[in-house]
């Protein structure tokens, strides 16, 4: 089973580089950079905070994206320990310029991204939920793109932010 899923991300990753071209490649590092250490959900988050001056969004919204990052980059990474896939490709044909230096599955930039696009349709308006889609899918797609993880990983990444932030809503609601 596992053989087979490795087999269809491999060839995955090969059709997609078919799609490499330069001005394509810097829109996805610029996407990538944007989801690095959630500098975009920290600036969106900050924006929603003094949009709607409410604890409960701005706790919801910061565990939601904690916890997903937390699970996928910190505990189940290390614990499956798979191989990034530009960690396999000649260094003359990659697009990612730095190489990121831990394992691939999930991808936490796509937890961290869909935890927050999930908080954001539970709590915010239409037109904020909408940029947050626009980046959360750039953001996801672009981890697969530069081959920074195969598309399983960013599957599962977007599995983990969602069911994470399902879960925490409902916990603090509960206690708020």
């Amino acid at each position: 089973m596992l053989n087979k899923i490795q087999k269809r991300d491999d060839m995955l990753i090969e059709k997609v580089a078919r799609l490499h071209r330069p001005f394509l490649n810097k829109f996805m590092r610029f996407l990538t950079f944007l989801g690095d250490q959630g500098k975009i959900w920290a600036l969106i988050l900050a924006f929603i905070i003094w949009r709607t001056r409410s604890v409960y969004i701005f706790v919801s919204i910061f565990v939601s994206v904690l916890f997903a990052f937390i699970s996928s980059e910190v505990i189940i990474k290390r614990i499956v320990g798979r191989v990034r896939p530009c960690h396999k490709i000649d260094e003359e044909i990659l697009v990612l310029k730095k190489i990121p230096k831990y394992y691939s599955f999930p991808s936490s930039h796509s937890a961290t991204s869909f935890a927050m696009l999930t908080m954001s349709i539970i709590h915010c308006g239409l037109g904020v939920t909408l940029v947050v889609l626009v980046l959360a899918i750039g953001i996801s797609f672009s981890r697969f793109y530069l081959q920074a993880h195969y598309f399983t990983d960013v599957m599962c990444g977007i599995v983990i932010g969602v069911v994470f932030s399902l879960i925490i809503n409902h916990r603090i609601l509960r206690v708020m």
